[in-house]
């Protein structure tokens, strides 16, 4: 399957190959790759190049290993976490700021609404609801850590209502980048009763089939988002944040 891997950065190119045949379907998710002897001989590369090659397949979580009877290493679907997670470590080293975040939701959130209000199944209408309820108990107990988490499940399952891996995969990504700045930021409780009032238009303009309604709420709730945290960050030295979000990663 694999041709000689010698004439190149060779831990690289096995990386590379891998990846192409996952591309181009040879490889699917539960496939189990040769035997670590033929693999090698396949590859032209020494025992310790390939296992050097398949440790880093595995942090990227393209494979898994499996050890026991049938063991060995198989293709894995790599999980949005693992990709989120690493490109916000790349971010927290650049000069990101609120306005960044803000200017990537205001193209796609009020976008991902108008989706919702066209397709969410009753389902997910009940989940949606669900959230809004439940974001509303935590905020009556001060729980404000799960406030947080329950305001950006919100904005998460309303992205998958896009039907579109890409967009998902984004908006999840600028979701999670978006949670890193609130919990250093940590919002007042106004703050937190304007995103429950928003969320309730635009779940209700959603449940209605509301289309434009339902863009229009999501754009109207990005902006206010935007203006809060921007005061509040005024209040804290940009390399400051950042740092302490590394240190909370």
């Amino acid at each position: 399957m694999f041709e000689s891997a010698r004439q190149h950065k060779t831990t690289d190119i096995i990386i590379e190959r891998i990846r192409t045949a996952i591309l181009e379907g040879k490889l699917q998710p539960g496939d189990r790759l040769p035997p670590e002897k033929q693999l090698g001989e396949q590859f032209r590369v020494s025992r310790q190049t390939l296992r050097e090659s398949i440790r880093a397949l595995e942090h990227l979580g393209l494979i898994v290993m499996r050890k026991g009877n049938g063991g060995g290493a198989f293709i894995a679907e790599v999980e949005e976490r693992v990709v989120t997670q690493n490109l916000a470590n790349y971010l927290y080293f650049k000069n990101l700021t609120i306005e960044n975040l803000s200017e990537l939701r205001r193209m796609m959130e009020p976008h991902a609404a108008g989706c919702a209000a066209q397709r969410m199944s009753t389902q997910d209408l009940k989940k949606l609801k669900k959230i809004n309820s439940v974001t509303q108990v935590n905020f009556d107990l001060q729980n404000w850590s799960e406030v947080t988490r329950n305001e950006i499940d919100f904005h998460r399952l309303i992205a998958r209502q896009t039907h579109n891996p890409i967009f998902i995969l984004m908006l999840d990504f600028v979701e999670t980048l978006l949670e890193d700045f609130k919990n250093i930021l940590k919002p007042d409780e106004e703050f937190m009763r304007s995103v429950l009032v928003s969320h309730e238009e635009i779940y209700e303009a959603i449940s209605k089939g509301k289309r434009e309604a339902a863009s229009q709420a999501m754009l109207d709730h990005v902006e206010k988002v935007e203006l809060h945290l921007a005061k509040l960050k005024k209040n804290q030295a940009g390399s400051r944040l950042w740092q302490n979000c590394l240190q909370a990663a």
